[in-house]
């Protein structure tokens, strides 16, 4: 195997690409005033998290507006969110049925959240 395909292999299984795009993801949100002390903070958090559980958004997910309590009781579109918000409120039944009929509010986007491509350098 050569050294390159070994580096491609060693990043995928230590999840690599996951613990960047998630730490730039919670940079990028927050824009900490000491970037170096908040990348600790963070590290901490994903080692209690678990490297296997990170992806881009898990340490923003409390940003997402679905996450809102007042927006989840108006927000009822099938989605995770929806789900989690049912559950909580002991709605699942009515979750299931919004979920059969992939409920969507014509006025409104479906959030489709934007996803890094990692590239490679060329030489």
């Amino acid at each position: 195997m050569a050294a390159r395909d070994k580096a491609k292999l060693y990043l995928a299984e230590h999840r690599i690409p996951q613990l960047f795009e998630s730490l730039l993801s919670c940079l990028m949100m927050e824009r900490p005033e000491n970037p170096v002390s908040y990348i600790e903070d963070k590290m901490c958090e994903i080692r209690e998290i678990g490297l296997e559980n990170i992806n881009w958004e898990t340490l923003i997910a409390h940003f997402h507006p679905y996450r809102n309590n007042v927006r989840r009781h108006f927000i009822r579109d099938g989605s995770v969110y929806d789900k989690e918000y049912s559950d909580i409120i002991g709605e699942s039944k009515d979750f299931e049925q919004r979920k059969k009929q992939n409920y969507e509010f014509p006025s409104q986007e479906r959030f489709e959240p934007e996803v890094f491509q990692l590239t490679e350098a060329h030489s």
